[in-house]
C-alpha cells in the first residue's frame, strides 16, 4: 500500500456527501472484501494464478475472463454474478495498490440515470481538479468488447498520472537544481519529468529513485533478472521535444522496455544469425517459457520447441550495450528466429550440439 496517500481522510470527506444507503453499502462492500476475494479465488481461478494484486496478474486474468464470456451480452445474461463481482473486486484492489486511491460509491437514487450511480468505483486520492474515477465493472465490459491484451492495466497509469500531477502541483520549483545532463529543462519541467519517470517506475515496483545522475535501476534479464542501471538522458531529450501530455506514455514505454528487454528483442530481430551466433546459449526447460499472457507463437514470445525427450529448447542471447542500455541477457523471441531465415531444424541441431559440448 502507498504511504502518505491520505486514504482515510479522503474517505471521511466522501462520507459527508454520501447518503445513508451509500455509506451502508460501501461499509458492507469493504468488510466483505477479504472473504469474498478468497471465495472467488478458490472457485474460479486456476491454482497457479498469480494472486498477488499486481498489474501482471491483471494480464493473467484477462484470458480467464475472455474464455468465460465471448462478448458483453454473455456477461449481462449470466444468472450468477459471483464471478463478475469477484473480478470487479480484484481489479479495484489492484488499482488501489498501484496508485493512491480508494473505493467509492455514489447514490443518486434508484431511478436516477448516471454513469457512476449505484456502482462501485475507484477514486484517485487527489483534489477534484486532478481526480480520476475508474469503474471496474465498466473496464470488465470494455475488455469483452475490444478483447485487447493488456487492457485492464491501462487505467492504472491514469490513476498514477493523476497522483503525480497533484503532487507536482503542490511542489514549489524554487531551490530545485537541474542536473547538467538535462540542463535544457526548466526547474518546473525537471520536477515534472522526475515525477513521470517515478510514476513509470512505480508500475514495476522500482519507484522512489533519485534520477539526478541520469539513470534508473531496474531488475532485468532472463532467466534470472539482475539489477542494472539504465541511462535516461535520451528519454529526457524525447520528453523535452514533445508535449507534456505525452510524457507519461513516453516514460512508461521506455521504462517498460528496460524491464521487458524490448530493445534487445528488437535488436535480435534486426540482425543476421551470423552476428548473434557467438552470443547465443541453448536453454532447456520442462515447459515453454512465456513472458506474458499471449499465444506461444506470438512474435515477442520466447522461441521454444519440444525435443524428443520431452524438454523444451530455448535460446538465450547476451545482447551487447545498446545506446545507454547495458548488456542484457534475454530469451530469443520468435520474431528473431523468423527473421534469421534459417531452417528451424538447423537451429535445433545447433542448440543440441552446443548442449552436448557443454
Amino acid at each position: 500500500m502507498h504511504q502518505n496517500d491520505h486514504t482515510e481522510a479522503y474517505m471521511a470527506k466522501d462520507r459527508k456527501s454520501m447518503t445513508e444507503f451509500a455509506c451502508e453499502f460501501l461499509d458492507r462492500w469493504l468488510a466483505e472484501m477479504g472473504s469474498a476475494l478468497e471465495r472467488w479465488r478458490r472457485s474460479y481461478l486456476p491454482a497457479d494464478f498469480p494472486f498477488d494484486f499486481t498489474l501482471d496478474s491483471l494480464d493473467a486474468l484477462e484470458p480467464i475472463v475472455l474464455a468465460r464470456y465471448p462478448d458483453r451480452a454473455a456477461l449481462d445474461a449470466e444468472d450468477d454474478a459471483e464471478f463478475t463481482t469477484g473480478t470487479v473486486r480484484y481489479i479495484g484492489e489492484v488499482l488501489l495498490r498501484v496508485a493512491p486511491s480508494r473505493w467509492g460509491y455514489w447514490d443518486l437514487g434508484e431511478s436516477a440515470v448516471g454513469l457512476f450511480n449505484r456502482i462501485v468505483v475507484i477514486r484517485s486520492n487527489t483534489p477534484v481538479r486532478f481526480q480520476q474515477v475508474m469503474v471496474p465493472e465498466h473496464l470488465l465490459k470494455d475488455l469483452l468488447h475490444n478483447r485487447e491484451h493488456g487492457f485492464l492495466r491501462k487505467p492504472a497509469f491514469l490513476m498514477v498520472e493523476a497522483a503525480e500531477k497533484a503532487a507536482l502541483a503542490e511542489l514549489p520549483a524554487t531551490g530545485v537544481t537541474v542536473p547538467d545532463w538535462c540542463a535544457f529543462f526548466t526547474a518546473d519541467e525537471y520536477l515534472r519529468f522526475a515525477g513521470e519517470v517515478d510514476a513509470a517506475l512505480r508500475c514495476f515496483g522500482a519507484d522512489g529513485q533519485d534520477i539526478d545522475f541520469g539513470c534508473v535501476s531496474l531488475a532485468a534479464g532472463d532467466p534470472d533478472p539482475e539489477m542494472l542501471d539504465f541511462d535516461i538522458d535520451g528519454l529526457a531529450v524525447q520528453c523535452r521535444a514533445s508535449d507534456m501530455e505525452d510524457w507519461p506514455s513516453l516514460c512508461f514505454t521506455m521504462i517498460e522496455g528496460f524491464f521487458t528487454a524490448q530493445p534487445q528483442r528488437d535488436w535480435l530481430t534486426g540482425v543476421a544469425f551470423t552476428e548473434v551466433e557467438d552470443l547465443l546459449e541453448p536453454w532447456l526447460a520442462d515447459k515453454p517459457e512465456l513472458l506474458f499472457v499471449a499465444e506461444p507463437d506470438d512474435p515477442d514470445q520466447p522461441f521454444s520447441i519440444r525435443l524428443e525427450g520431452g524438454s523444451y529448447l530455448h535460446f538465450l542471447a547476451a545482447v551487447p550495450d545498446l545506446e545507454g542500455i547495458p548488456e542484457v541477457t534475454t530469451f530469443v523471441p520468435n520474431s528473431a528466429v523468423r527473421a534469421w531465415d534459417i531452417p528451424v531444424e538447423k537451429l535445433v541441431r545447433w542448440g543440441i550440439q552446443h548442449i552436448r559440448a557443454e
